[in-house]
């Protein structure tokens, strides 16, 4: 059977660094959901994804992060689900190379209220088996969670994960699918699951902070949707990992909790909500089906920025 690799982040590219609408919620300053959003007063990638000084935290929505494990620590204990558990033989679910943490650790950094539900699909190499996978989304399933996080990926189109993730759909859950760093046309070489079209999923590439492609992520016009901030994200180190990853992995997380804070807000299609809503980037053309990057502010109903009056002069 195939094996199924998480996405593995990329090299940064500096080796001096270490390290929609919703539905109902009215475009205007008076929205509560909105909060204080200011994408000026937020480091990247937060101020990017316009998800800085919202009151949409995911309070109440279980995200199951698919992924290498949960080392303890980083996410704080009472966000975290009891059921988490680990579906790789012989490997307990804190056994983690950092890749599974440091999804988990994104989520919570976008929707600091929601359970992280953690299910252990991959091992410490980075490594996993089809049932794996197929196993712990399935318990996702079981276990109600409303979004699955996804940062992994193979060659092959294995039934027994298509069949799992369809269930997911079916089930209520949004897939949240990294796009996987082989820099493909996914309309062409198709890897899996991003490929898998399945019902309300959202398919993310990586962006750098220009809102251009990340050196290395897949793209699609037709399998990809939309892109989110994946280089140069800022983690906590685990065991001597980065403290800076990059690719749609990351990609991928941030938006997870992009769409647990929509559903938080009662958003019931909350894909449509996000890829309705994104900022359109010509870099992005032809490379992703919305050509734009995630802007969850905007899929909140929140103002968009006041551009700066070109009539003005700064220095008065």
């Amino acid at each position: 059977m195939t094996p199924v690799r998480t996405a593995v982040t990329w090299s940064l590219v500096s080796a001096l660094m270490t390290v929609t609408v919703l539905t109902g919620c009215a475009a205007d300053e008076a929205s509560p959901v909105c909060g204080n959003v200011d994408p000026a007063a937020a480091d990247w990638p937060l101020g990017s994804l316009r998800a800085h000084g919202l009151a949409a935290t995911g309070a109440g929505v279980t995200v199951a992060v698919v992924d290498s494990g949960l080392a303890p620590g980083i996410v704080p204990d009472d966000a975290v689900s009891t059921a988490s558990a680990s579906f790789v033989p012989s490997e307990a679910l804190e056994a983690d190379d950092g890749h599974g943490t440091n999804m988990a650790e994104l989520v919570h950094t976008v929707a600091p209220d929601a359970e992280i539900l953690a299910l252990k699909a991959a091992d410490r190499t980075g490594g996993a088996r089809t049932e794996w996978v197929a196993d712990a989304v399935d318990a996702a399933t079981a276990a109600g969670a409303d979004v699955i996080s996804l940062s992994l990926e193979t060659g092959g189109d294995e039934p027994a994960l298509r069949n799992a993730l369809h269930a997911a759909a079916e089930g209520g859950a949004t897939l949240v699918i990294a796009a996987g760093n082989q820099q493909l046309d996914l309309d062409r070489f198709p890897r899996y699951p991003a490929a898998f079209d399945v019902p309300g999923s959202i398919v993310v590439a990586a962006v750098d902070e220009h809102g251009d492609l990340g050196a290395g992520t897949n793209w699609g016009a037709e399998t990809v949707d939309a892109a989110a901030p994946g280089v140069a994200i800022p983690v906590t180190p685990i065991d001597g990992s980065p403290a800076q990853i990059g690719g749609s992995s990351p990609a991928a997380a941030l938006t997870a909790g992009a769409v647990a804070a929509l559903v938080s807000s009662g958003a019931d299609d909350p894909t449509t909500a996000l890829l309705a809503s994104t900022s359109p980037r010509d870099s992005l053309e032809g490379r992703v089906a919305t050509g734009g990057t995630l802007d969850l502010a905007a899929a909140l109903g929140c103002p968009s920025p006041t551009p700066p009056d070109p009539g003005l002069d700064p220095g008065r």
